[in-house]
């Protein structure tokens, strides 16, 4: 069978690109793969084409071909709705941005989007997150793959009766990373942590849906009763000032390292060093997190909200937060700092781990529920794609 998987990929320095290079890199070689990686590449008539639809500028050229030739849909964020802002209002399209919202939710969403465009006080930034416009994908894909059960419902109520494969985001071992065994101990001497030292990592682009503001609150906290034996690690670009001006204002600034940008190797060698890491987002569109994938994969002591997508996180080394107050969830993950800075943290249970690893979310866990679906696309038969040839393709529109 052919298989079209539309993705950007590395180096682009997205998540998504990461995740279809890690996993259709090896284990597919019975099936006739291509990669389409940009609008102007050709394409097969009679392939199956998968889009792993993201909600960044890197997906435009996905958004596109799916609406225009609908296939199999990956969902990595339940939401579209960042990209269609930058791709129409970011442009100063508000006629694009309306027809948008009106074929996703009809009269409502073109109220929305004319309100949003004459900036009144009925339309509120949560929007983006609570209104995905994921519906012409979700009614017209021929099959739809998701990463939680929250997205597997979500879907359900857009379109009933969608097909549905629900394929845990891949959770990456050490030894699959191809990491060095004395990466903790180069790292930590690199970066000047002692042995006795916590190492928290918050890891990925640094926006304010991250939470660092409840990391800095909750560590204020852990300096004011007396646990100061830490290290806050930061590992990617921060996009937003505010967020910079807060991590700026922290009183005791050795207890920081910034280190931007980095490579998969530095990135994975850091998940090694860390004890802990804080997988925060709120607010938040669903997506799931490859930074908690790549937490758990590795055994770590992970922190995530209880909601959404992280609620599927094992239980095996994660703590989830629940929803409340700044104050409230700052208390949560202080207690959580706290207890892993006094030797007091609860110990992973590498038993569950390992099992949740092998049967459903390691590499090769995800690789073969990947493979069962293929088979199964393959059974139904040719014809199946043949109705997947409707139309053709008209990506990289003005």
């Amino acid at each position: 069978m052919k298989i079209d998987i539309w993705s950007p990929l590395p180096p682009v320095p997205s998540g998504i690109a990461h995740y279809t290079q890690q996993v259709f890199s090896t284990g597919f070689e019975d099936f006739d793969i291509q990669f389409v990686d940009r609008a102007e590449a050709l394409f097969r008539s009679d392939a199956v084409p998968i889009y792993q639809l993201g909600n960044n500028p890197y997906h435009e050229f996905i958004y596109f071909a799916a609406l225009d030739r609908p296939g199999i849909v990956e969902i990595h964020d339940f939401s579209v709705h960042h990209l269609v802002t930058e791709m129409t209002l970011a442009k100063g399209d508000k006629t694009a941005y309306e027809y948008v919202l009106g074929k996703a939710a009809g009269e409502r969403g073109i109220s929305l989007a004319q309100k949003r465009g004459q900036k009144k006080p009925e339309y509120h930034p949560q929007l983006q997150f609570e209104m995905p416009l994921l519906e012409p994908f979700i009614r017209d894909a021929y099959h739809v793959i998701v990463h939680s059960r929250w997205a597997r419902q979500r879907t359900k109520m857009i379109r009933r009766d969608a097909p549905v494969s629900m394929i845990p985001h891949f959770c990456q071992t050490p030894e699959e990373s191809g990491v060095s065994a004395d990466a903790r101990e180069v790292v930590r001497k690199r970066l000047n942590i002692a042995d006795d030292e916590t190492m928290i990592l918050c890891a990925g682009f640094v926006t304010p849906p991250k939470r660092i503001d409840l990391v800095l609150k909750a560590l204020g906290r852990c300096q004011e009763a007396g646990d100061t034996k830490f290290r806050l690690v930061i590992a990617g670009e921060v996009m937003d000032p505010g967020v910079l001006r807060l991590i700026q204002k922290f009183p005791d600034q050795s207890r920081i390292s910034m280190l931007g940008y980095t490579d998969e190797k530095q990135f994975d060698e850091l998940f090694m060093a860390a004890d802990i890491v804080p997988a925060l987002r709120w607010p938040s569109v669903g997506e799931s997190s490859g930074v908690a994938s790549r937490a758990v994969g590795f055994g770590k002591r992970t922190l995530a909200f209880n909601l959404k997508a992280f609620a599927d996180l094992p239980k095996a080394c994660t703590d989830l937060i629940s929803l409340g107050s700044d104050e409230e969830m700052a208390a949560q993950i202080a207690a959580a700092f706290s207890q892993q800075i006094r030797g007091q943290g609860r110990a992973v249970d590498q038993s569950a781990l390992e099992s949740y690893l092998s049967e459903e979310a390691g590499l090769g866990a995800v690789r073969q529920q990947y493979r069962q679906l293929f088979e199964h696309i393959a059974d139904v038969g040719q014809q199946a794609v043949t109705d997947m040839r409707q139309t053709q393709l008209s990506v990289g529109r003005e």
